[in-house]
């Protein structure tokens, strides 16, 4: 079993610096030797025939190996090829590791996750609404009907996005994904109702393209 971090940003500005420690550390602390990390400088958006990173990926991994990312927008903001490409691994037999949401998509027996393949693909949607512009576009909205005085509330930005919030409770999304109660999950989390409320009502939300 091989364990290969995927790293991307978006132009060269960036760098993959963080995005590798932070895979190192969760595998170092589980006894995991990380492989050369496969990094790209790449728009998410582009199509996967275009991606070095994914196509060496697809050309290196085997069954049984572990890619693994800090977020599941670092392997695209285009819902349909990561979903493409998450597909082409499992058949594989090769698992995703996706660190913020500590989730895998196969079991240790190689079946598939069902409840992490369904927060996978939320993740991926977001990853793509994000791209597109939405968040600055509601955002833009938001502080016109402000102006006009419309509605009122709190300053621009202190609103979390849906995707920062699963994200930032990502420890509340699994334990619904085990069909705990309100009051169970609030137990093993420590969160309040409210914020158990509101995930449970984001992960109910149709959204287009799962």
């Amino acid at each position: 079993m091989k364990y290969y971090p995927f790293l991307r940003v978006s132009t060269k500005q960036q760098d993959t610096d963080r995005q590798l420690a932070d895979l190192t550390t969760y595998a170092t602390g589980r006894g995991w030797q990380l492989e050369a990390p496969i990094a790209e400088t790449i728009s998410g958006g582009k199509k996967n025939i275009a991606r070095p990173g994914i196509q060496a990926v697809l050309t290196v991994a085997r069954r049984g190996d572990v890619v693994l990312a800090t977020e599941i927008s670092r392997i695209g903001r285009d819902t349909a090829q990561v979903l493409l490409f998450l597909e082409e691994l499992a058949d594989r037999g090769v698992s995703v590791f996706v660190l913020n949401l500590n989730l895998t998509t196969l079991r240790s027996d190689g079946t598939r996750d069902a409840m992490a393949w369904a927060m996978l693909s939320v993740g991926a949607v977001f990853g793509q609404l994000e791209r597109a512009g939405i968040r600055e576009r509601v955002k833009s909205g938001v502080d016109h009907a402000r102006t006009q005085g419309r509605i009122g509330g709190r300053r621009a930005g202190d609103v979390k996005t849906d995707e920062k919030f699963l994200t930032d409770h990502a420890d509340v999304v699994k334990a619904l994904g085990k069909q705990l109660t309100v009051r169970e999950v609030m137990a093993v989390t420590g969160k309040s109702s409210g914020t158990v409320q509101k995930v449970r009502k984001l992960l109910a939300t149709p959204l287009v393209g799962l």
